[in-house]
């Protein structure tokens, strides 16, 4: 991977023009190679932020991630004696997945991510398609290992099974569609990619803020001469992020059976969890309204936005104009009288939702003092707001009766 110095602003830049004079010089006109993209929005970030990280050290950087997870085409796993990667993620999956779209002749595809994510989620998995710009909310950025809609607890990766309802349910309200039509194992490769992404941008992620605040300037993480390096330091930033993705599956939080309510003891539930969504222990009220449209705090951020401090001085000219991020958006608490919950409406959807929180937004993780029985209440209450007589829309008055009035 080569870096090349941006004209605007001296920083390091996407590597596209030179990546496209190398292969044009190597194979006339064919296509370009395709290659991830450093983290330079995380690397402004540090930089800003905790002290400086010369541009060698990023191209170091970028190098020890290559070697280590490969290329968009040519995928693979770091080989460390600390870590396993092969019990997290499956590479026939993930060549599966990676490449251009083709299909060998007896059928097996591969390319799958390119064909089905990239468009919006970007090559280097960073949220930045050629159509993200145009969809509101933006295509989720892999690279943090960030996931809203999941069973595990807090900052924990999903489990499989989390992707894997979302990759077949969809996002309901966003643009992520259902790919339940894939057969199993075009699913499952696509899967495994976007937790290859997730890792591989983790690594790149703590290296880069290693880089920030305990090396000093021309430190490298690798040497091809052999000298001093801290390659240790890799392994053990490898080894933290992929035993995290490896507990996941097991840290799943069980869900208490819901109540088998009667019709009385269920609008009795529902009359309790109106309490509590309107009360101080819950303080549902305070994000999505009295009225619960989502009318409440309409000024936060989510994690990935905040990260970006959007209200500093030269935010826009740093990230946005560079195409670094995205213009930010505000973080709108859902309107939970439209019957669209973009973590799924199921009782249990809803549970986690609550007594986890929305990891990466502003939804935060139940309050303790809310036991199991509270928090049934309280979905009790959001499953019944779309069907309350406020959620109807307004019925028009005939023209006839308009005009005899």
């Amino acid at each position: 991977m080569t870096l090349i110095r941006s004209p605007l602003r001296g920083r390091l830049a996407l590597p596209t023009v030179a990546l496209l004079a190398a292969a044009l010089s190597a194979g006339g006109c064919g296509k370009p190679v395709a290659t991830f993209q450093a983290n330079l929005a995380y690397l402004e970030v540090q930089r800003r932020d905790t002290g400086n990280v010369a541009d060698a050290t990023m191209q170091n950087i970028a190098e020890v991630v290559e070697g280590l997870f490969g290329t968009p085409d040519d995928p693979h796993l770091p080989r460390l004696e600390s870590v396993d990667c092969n019990e997290v993620l499956d590479i026939q999956l993930l060549q599966m997945a990676a490449g251009s779209v083709s299909r060998e002749e007896v059928g097996r595809p591969h390319g799958l991510y390119r064909e089905h994510c990239v468009h919006c989620h970007g090559i280097s998995g960073d949220g930045m398609g050629p159509t993200a710009g145009f969809l509101n909310p933006y295509p989720r950025d892999y690279r943090a290992g960030l996931y809203k809609f999941k069973s595990t607890p807090s900052k924990l990766p999903p489990a499989h099974d989390d992707l894997k309802r979302i990759l077949y349910d969809g996002i309901p309200g966003t643009a992520m569609p259902s790919f339940k039509l894939l057969a199993d194992d075009e699913l499952a490769a696509l899967i495994e990619y976007v937790k290859y992404l997730s890792i591989r941008g983790q690594v790149e992620r703590a290296l880069i803020a290693e880089a920030a605040s305990e090396l000093d300037e021309g430190d490298l993480f690798v040497s091809a001469e052999g000298g001093e390096d801290n390659r240790d330091l890799v392994a053990e930033k490898v080894s933290s992020v992929v035993a995290r993705w490896k507990s996941a599956n097991d840290e799943r939080m069980a869900v208490p059976e819901r109540p088998d309510y009667t019709d009385e003891e269920l609008a009795e539930s529902v009359r309790r969890g109106r309490e509590l969504f309107h009360g101080k222990l819950a303080q549902c009220s305070k994000c999505h309204g009295e009225t619960a449209l989502g009318d409440g705090v309409q000024n936060d951020y989510d994690e990935w936005t905040k990260e970006l401090k959007p209200a500093a001085e030269g935010f826009r000219e740093t990230f946005v104009d560079n195409n670094l991020a995205l213009a930010p958006r505000h973080a709108i608490p859902r309107n939970l009288r439209m019957n669209v919950f973009r973590g799924g409406r199921r009782p249990v959807d809803i549970y986690w939702r609550i007594k986890i929180g929305i990891n990466g937004s502003p939804m935060p993780a139940a309050s303790p003092l809310l036991d199991d029985e509270k928090i049934w209440d309280i979905v009790n209450y959001v499953r019944h707001l779309p069907f309350e007589a406020a959620s109807e829309p307004p019925q028009k008055q005939p023209s006839y009766q308009r005009d005899r009035l």
